[in-house]
């Protein structure tokens, strides 16, 4: 009789468990799949595709048929237990005290990420963004798991919840390390929330293996959180001082002979034609337009950086180095402006997003857009919630007929007073630098570039017409990243892999001066864009010494091009090691 009790017991607790560790889980982690998903396409509606998005819209439909799964076995094991029924009257054990630390799992890689980005966020917005999904995660691992502990456990569905929210926090991280765009790898981002979930429930069923998991998650949150913080005296403490620039020390209390007005259009990713011809793309025709209109080109010029704040920052103080906030020179901070702001010029502004201005403001008399002093904190966590770094992710963005209509008024509005106007256009634009090209890319670019042109003759023809005698500076920032893996080469390609195209493709830049006089040829000694300002100065002061403040003709990174470099025109490393980095002589 006994033994027929015992039998009747272990037949009852097969379906109770599978009710309890199974059933119910699975319920509740449809139901999260669900509601994110409503809640992502609620928040972020302009984007039709996107790694989490992607995720939880399959993963919805894959623990639903695994919970109807469960409710078979559920049903036939409850039918062989003959007709007991299922009590939960006490429920589980509320969360202790000590459950709280589960928080810090999901909330380990958004400090990672408020860390990594303090250059634009301000402690308001760092604290904001820690909180929200310090709230999020707290519902999830503590609240919802509390509201069920009728019906199952507690501990389960807490370790569900961690292996849930972490899954999504993380993935952001998991998109960048992986080259993810619009969509990952299902099944690697389903087996890292089944991981967590399985080896954290077995280990979180008994007291012991309870401690343990609490202990580890502390740790990973404080070396995690340790390792990604940037001394102060890194960034923003550091002291600029313009008698330590060679340029500014040159011109002192001088004043040129004559203050022309100051255009510098630069159009973002665009590259000269020998470039482009290495795409496919022949570009020759915006060329010859340039050069009909009156500019000087400079085909063999290129940046000694390889991303816009590095390439406009040091060309904006003409040297090598960024000192203090990594935005200050172009949030209107920079050497140039101030030496033209000495001289008596008004200076202006017109970018298509806030992006230089994050974390710094504005320094120009005249600036678009305003700063939102939110719009940092705001891309972060659309960054998080997306799951995923992409490139189409933008700072405070007004539309892009805002910006045209802003720009096009300003150009055509020529004062008395001389003024530098520095218009930074986002065409065409690199790849999304996700370390893996899409299968359109060069195409898209093309695209993007025949728009750039486009505004390019509107831009310059507007100049020509309204302001014939100012200087008028055409120029690309670093190439479009579109061979290779469409990013940072290092360590995906060995160095003895990277042709001169993977060079130009990354530090490529474009350059073509107006000059108001014939003159220009004593003082446009330029070799990389670093040298435009010293160049721009010698031809004001009508005096060449100002040359010497030329910068060195060296590249500053390696990863873009896995350690090849290069120096005074010249290739270092890689397949055309020793040859010049641009061939044609036209």
């Amino acid at each position: 009789m006994v033994h027929r009790e015992e039998q009747l017991a272990a037949k009852l607790d097969i379906p109770r468990a599978i009710w309890i560790h199974v059933l119910v889980p699975l319920t509740a982690l449809t139901f999260y799949f669900i509601s994110y998903s409503l809640v992502l396409s609620w928040l972020l509606p302009e984007y039709s595709a996107y790694v989490s998005a992607v995720f939880v819209n399959k993963a919805w439909r894959l623990s639903l048929l695994l919970a109807a799964v469960a409710y078979v076995l559920f049903f036939v094991f409850f039918r062989l237990a003959e007709g007991n029924r299922l009590t939960f009257e006490s429920g589980f054990e509320k969360p202790r005290v000590s459950d709280l630390v589960l928080v810090l799992a999901p909330l380990t890689p958004v400090v990672q990420y408020v860390l990594n980005n303090q250059d634009i966020l301000s402690p308001s917005g760092s604290l904001y963004i820690v909180v929200a999904f310090g709230v999020f995660s707290v519902l999830f691992i503590i609240a919802i798991p509390t509201l069920l502990r009728v019906v199952s456990s507690t501990r389960t569905l807490m370790i569900l919840c961690v292996a849930f929210t972490f899954t999504i926090t993380n993935m952001a991280s998991l998109s960048a390390t992986s080259g993810w765009y619009g969509e990952g790898r299902f099944w690697v981002q389903f087996a890292i929330l089944g991981v967590v979930f399985v080896v954290g429930s077995v280990l979180y069923h008994n007291m012991r293996g309870r401690r343990f998991v609490q202990l580890f998650v502390a740790f990973l949150f404080v070396a995690g959180s340790v390792m990604h913080m940037v001394p102060e005296s890194e960034t923003a403490s550091v002291e600029r001082l313009d008698a330590d620039n060679a340029l500014a020390e040159l011109v002192g209390s001088g004043t040129p002979q004559s203050t022309p007005n100051i255009y510098l259009l630069v159009y973002d990713a665009y590259v000269i034609n020998e470039t482009m011809l290495g795409y496919g793309i022949d570009n020759s025709a915006q060329q010859d337009y340039l050069e009909a209109s009156g500019f000087e080109l400079y085909p063999h010029t290129y940046s000694i950086g390889s991303s816009s704040i590095l390439t406009m920052g040091t060309t904006l103080d003409a040297c090598t180095e960024l000192r203090g906030d990594p935005r200050r020179a172009v949030s209107g901070d920079g050497i140039a402006q101030n030496l033209l702001r000495q001289f008596g010029y008004q200076l202006c502004a017109v970018f298509p997003s806030d992006y230089f201005f994050q974390g710094i403001g504005s320094s120009y008399d005249v600036s678009f857009p305003k700063v939102d002093a939110a719009s940092s904190r705001k891309l972060l966590m659309k960054a998080i919630l997306l799951g995923e770094f992409r490139f189409d992710l933008v700072f405070d963005e007004p539309s892009r007929q805002k910006f045209i209509d802003y720009k096009t008024d300003l150009l055509q509005s020529v004062p008395d007073k001389p003024r530098f106007v520095y218009i930074h256009n986002n065409r065409p634009n690199h790849s999304q630098n996700t370390g893996t090209c899409l299968p359109d890319e060069t195409e898209l670019f093309r695209q993007r570039l025949d728009v750039a042109n486009l505004e390019m003759r509107q831009d310059v023809g507007t100049i020509v017409q309204r302001d014939p005698d100012a200087i008028v500076i055409v120029a690309g920032d670093h190439g479009p990243y579109l061979t290779k893996n469409c990013y940072l080469t290092g360590p995906s390609y060995d160095v003895s892999e990277i042709s001169r195209l993977d060079i130009q493709d990354r530090f490529g830049s474009f350059l073509a001066i107006k000059w108001p006089t014939h003159d220009f040829a004593d003082y446009d000694d330029i070799s990389v864009l670093q040298d435009v300002f010293p160049a721009i100065i010698a031809y004001v002061f009508e005096d060449d010494r100002f040359l010497a403040a030329k910068v060195e003709a060296a590249t500053l990174e390696t990863a873009p091009t896995s350690g090849a470099y290069v120096k005074n025109g010249t290739i270092f490393g890689g397949i055309n090691d020793g040859e010049p980095l641009f061939v044609d002589t036209e």
